[in-house]
């Protein structure tokens, strides 16, 4: 996931962007396409296909995780110090998400007119 967040403008704006994983921030940090080469490589299968989908959901239940976050802040049951901003993160996160499955059916979409 810091992949994606890392160049997503929705996480940059929310302050949850992993910029040190965007390509070329970090020096000898590979880039997602060439993890996803080396991956390939060894495994004999190209998840490329399914990586939207995946980045959806594990952004999407980032997002629920914060929601619980939020909901214990709101409670005065949180103990972190940080719970506040983690519970503000849930909508913009939710949003990424969402961008993600729109992308997937659009990606969906082109393949089936073909």
């Amino acid at each position: 996931m810091p992949y994606v967040t890392a160049n997503s403008e929705k996480a940059i704006q929310a302050g949850r962007a992993n910029e040190g994983f965007a390509p070329g921030a970090t020096k000898g940090l590979p880039t997602r396409a060439e993890l996803l080469s080396l991956y390939s490589a060894i495994t004999g299968w190209d998840p490329s296909p399914d990586m939207t989908w995946g980045a959806a959901f594990g952004i999407y239940r980032g997002a629920i995780i914060m929601q619980g976050i939020a909901a214990r802040y709101a409670l005065r049951q949180a103990s972190s110090t940080k719970a506040q901003e983690y519970g503000s993160q849930m909508k913009p996160f939710a949003e990424i998400a969402w961008d993600l499955v729109q992308e997937c059916k659009n990606e969906q979409d082109a393949k089936a007119k073909l």
